[in-house]
């Protein structure tokens, strides 16, 4: 079948829905407080690293932290220094490298061909809801996604030009692989590395192993990678032992994380992330198999691989994560986008998809007549009526786009598109109402009020549970008492920051003429009944405010950034 070729109009549409989704993906960053773990925990890494000014050891409340290269936290510091301490800020690098992420799908498809691949490849991609959500949640995921895959788009566009191009593209391809590796580890490297073996084993073609630019890529990626491995290790003798045995080789191998799944695990998490265009994918994977494309490179077995090696090589960990199969996501955008461009239209099974879509929508309804309001709880209902949007509006546009798709059918796609967008920013908005139970923000403010951190001179203890993102609300570190969790090598490494008891805490706490404690409220009844001089500032269904006298804490204004600064003069 001939390849379509957008006409004008309809590329004047792709690129009006471009800007429109640049809009819709900033829409919300803001709107919903910090969850935990993961958002408290690397926004407060940030913030700590841009107060120190210590940019080489991560710390997170004070403690040495190397579960993780620093990145990502030097990107989020910068955010930090230049806009503020804000939600906002805190998810500005994540969002950044998920757009990104899109844009160089659509300039990468439109160049390999057929012409305007890309166009629909980015907004497949954009509207999956694995990575529509990852882009709004603050983990490293999507900007290891973002990495991993420019060195892969890069190294295809390398074999589209002649020699000065291709060392261009290989050489791209070898930064973002160290940039890979800078956020999130030797994971950076090992996919592309497997990949590139397992297609040169297949293809047979050796000569390939030749021409990825090894002295320059290798010099290239040293530089960019290894300065601050080697400038930690010299500072933290402890660094080498967790960051490679512990956090990668026993991570992947070894029980115990807590993270346990089946081996199908991700197959299944892929289905449901590459949702709503997850119907098509049968076809399109079927027909990618069959391909017999006549040039050396062979495009839909490369993507295919790549696929199938991050499916395989996380099915075989023994900790598992959701967004560990992101980076499988764009291969697979860009697979449907080639489909769609030489097929004309997507084979979507719509009534599959529109039953799904209204399948959700009547749960949400109909949950509160299956449950009592005890079982499910007031949070949840509180949220249904932002899910039942997301769900209708999903079903509406896939109703909508399957009754125009044999006649209009880029409308037909951008409809779904924007509706699997507008859904999915709609189920993330009601968060917002519920997240008393996953973040701070709420519990914080009525402590603080509104643009005010707690001062750090005083102590501050964090009693029996540690919850980062009252840590970064409170814009201070707090001294943990009687907990460890994922702090626990910190601490071993500067237990002088640590107080290991309960009766140790009750000591200082009736020695301290002022101080400041966060606990559980069943904790503090029990400090209560055995008459510890208390008195209660804040409190919520999870936590507890005190202080050791009566009276107003000390705070401070919040730290604005530069940028912000200069704007409110």
């Amino acid at each position: 079948m001939k390849p379509t070729v957008l006409l004008p109009a309809a590329r004047f549409a792709f690129v009006a829905a471009i800007v429109a989704l640049a809009l819709a993906w900033s829409a919300g960053l803001e709107f919903r407080g910090l969850f935990q773990p993961d958002e408290g925990r690397y926004a407060e890494i940030s913030r700590e690293m841009l107060v120190s000014g210590d940019w080489i050891t991560p710390r997170l409340n004070g403690l040495k932290y190397f579960e993780k290269p620093p990145l990502q936290y030097w990107a989020t510091a910068a955010s930090f220094a230049l806009f503020g301490e804000d939600e906002w800020t805190a998810r500005l690098w994540t969002a950044v490298t998920g757009f990104l992420g899109v844009l160089f799908v659509v300039f990468a498809g439109n160049r390999l061909g057929p012409p305007g691949a890309g166009s629909i490849a980015g907004l497949v991609l954009a509207s999956s809801c694995a990575y529509f959500l990852s882009s709004q949640y603050l983990t490293l995921d999507m900007a290891v996604t973002f990495f991993m895959s420019a060195a892969l788009l890069s190294f295809l566009l390398a074999h589209e030009g002649g020699p000065p191009v291709k060392r261009g593209w290989m050489l791209l391809a070898w930064g973002a692989m160290a940039c890979a590796v800078l956020t999130k580890g030797l994971v950076g490297i090992v996919l592309p590395g497997i990949t590139l073996g397992v297609y040169v084993v297949i293809q047979r073609d050796w000569r390939l192993l030749r021409e990825v630019e090894w002295p320059r890529g290798l010099l290239l990626f040293s530089l960019l990678a290894l300065p601050w491995f080697v400038v930690v290790q010299l500072r933290n003798p402890e660094f080498f032992d967790f960051f490679v045995l512990h956090e990668h080789l026993a991570r992947y191998a070894l029980p115990g994380h807590n993270r346990p799944g089946p081996w199908w695990y991700f197959t299944v998490v892929l289905l449901i992330g590459m949702m709503p265009w997850t119907p098509a994918l049968p076809g399109v994977l079927r027909r990618s198999l069959a391909a017999r494309d006549g040039s050396r490179l062979n495009l839909e077995r490369l993507l295919l691989i790549w696929i199938g090696v991050v499916l395989v090589f996380f099915s075989f960990s023994k900790s598992k994560l959701p967004a560990y199969i992101l980076p499988a996501v764009p291969a697979l955008a860009l697979l449907i986008g080639r489909d769609f461009t030489l097929r004309a239209r997507i084979e979507v099974k719509w009534p599959a998809l529109f039953g799904a879509a209204a399948g959700a929508a009547a749960l949400a309804f109909a949950l509160p007549r299956i449950l009592s309001l005890d079982e499910i709880g007031g949070e949840v209902i509180a949220y249904l009526p932002w899910f039942v949007g997301g769900s209708i509006t999903l079903a509406g546009c896939a109703l909508a786009a399957w009754w125009l798709s044999e006649r209009r059918t880029v409308l037909a796609f951008l409809l779904l598109s924007f509706g699997s967008v507008a859904g999915l920013q709609l189920c993330l908005s009601g968060l917002h109402g519920v997240d008393e139970n996953y973040s701070t923000e709420k519990f914080a403010e009525q402590f603080l009020g509104e643009d005010q951190d707690f001062a750090p001179e005083l102590p501050f203890y964090s009693v029996g549970q540690f919850d980062p993102s009252l840590a970064f609300y409170l814009g201070r570190t707090l001294t943990l008492v009687n907990y460890r969790g994922e702090l626990a090598p910190g601490i071993a490494a500067e237990p002088d920051r640590f107080v290991p008891t309960l009766d140790e805490f009750k000591r200082r706490w009736i020695d301290s003429e002022h101080a400041y404690a966060a606990m559980r409220p069943e904790t503090y009844q029990r400090l209560r009944a055995e008459h510890l001089p208390m008195q209660m500032l804040a409190i919520d269904r999870r936590r507890v405010i005190v202080s050791r006298q009566a009276g107003e804490p000390p705070l401070r204004a919040k730290p604005q950034g530069k940028v912000m600064a200069l704007l409110r003069r």
